[in-house]
């Protein structure tokens, strides 16, 4: 019996040691950080971009735009509160639905479309707000129709076809750009045109710019207003700081290439 107490009391000594020890190693270390709370904000994002849904203001109700020589209609959307900072994209769709004009991303509700548009049509459009890859629904769609095309360019032109006798091209340029006196993108293509008919024999022509700055609509046709463009594909520029309130300036300037199927050959400018 005695043995058997001996027994007991060795055990009960020797797990009280190890709660001992275990307690000590315990008190040394620091206990791990909690995981950090990660706070999923998508779905409020998303409920500010709806809340926001721009609504179209101008132009709308199939009204017609006024005409304009280097721009499209100004679009000028409004939109409510949002706890985020948003930014819009406009759409120009035509009239079978296709789009036409893409603004981009832009951070404000009026986006100006940057072409002229096809005369006589009708088109509509939508805005939308957008948040860091995170799309709000479109707005509602608005119409607006086109007027007809303003006049061709009538200001005296002095004479110009004498200029096909200069072999320097620059000069050839320079020369047309006296007779015309360019001050907007409807007169610079005007010096487009001549410069183009006189390096016919040269492969010049026209170059197809469907979108973008500079443009005039020609023969149903959008060209780029100062550059023409070789049966190659090779285009130069011909002015510089083109349109209402720039320089006009001539030059001949290299601008690389383009595919050939944007090269029309050059038409008589006498056409209407």
């Amino acid at each position: 019996m005695e043995n058997n107490g001996f027994m007991r009391q060795h055990i009960l000594n020797g797990l009280a040691a190890a709660l001992v020890a275990a307690s000590a190693a315990c008190v040394g270390k620091t206990a791990a950080p909690a995981a950090p709370t990660i706070v999923d904000q998508t779905s409020t994002i998303v409920a500010a971009l709806n809340a926001s849904v721009p609504t179209p203001q101008s132009p709308a109700n199939s009204e017609t735009i006024t005409a304009s020589r280097s721009t499209g209609p100004t679009l000028v959307a409004t939109a409510g509160p949002s706890t985020v900072v948003a930014q819009y994209r406009f759409s120009v769709l035509g009239d079978n639905g296709a789009v036409v004009e893409d603004s981009g991303l832009v951070s404000s509700l009026t986006w100006t479309v940057p072409v002229v548009l096809t005369p006589k049509a009708t088109y509509s459009w939508r805005v939308r707000a957008e948040y860091q890859g995170l799309l709000g629904p479109w707005s509602a769609a608005a119409a607006f129709s086109t007027p007809d095309a303003l006049p061709a360019y009538n200001r005296p032109v002095g004479e110009w076809t004498q200029c096909g006798a200069l072999a320097d091209d620059f000069q050839l340029v320079a020369c047309v750009h006296a007779a015309i006196k360019p001050t907007d993108t409807v007169s610079a293509f005007e010096v487009t045109k001549r410069v183009a008919w006189l390096r016919r024999d040269q492969g010049a022509g026209l170059l197809i710019k469907g979108s973008g700055e500079n443009t005039i609509v020609w023969q149903g046709i959008s060209f780029s207003a100062a550059r023409i463009c070789f049966v190659n594909g090779h285009i130069y520029k011909l002015m510089t700081d083109t349109g209402v309130g720039g320089q006009n300036a001539p030059t001949y300037a290299d601008s690389g290439f383009v595919d050939r199927s944007l090269y029309v050959p050059a038409i008589d400018p006498a056409k209407p």
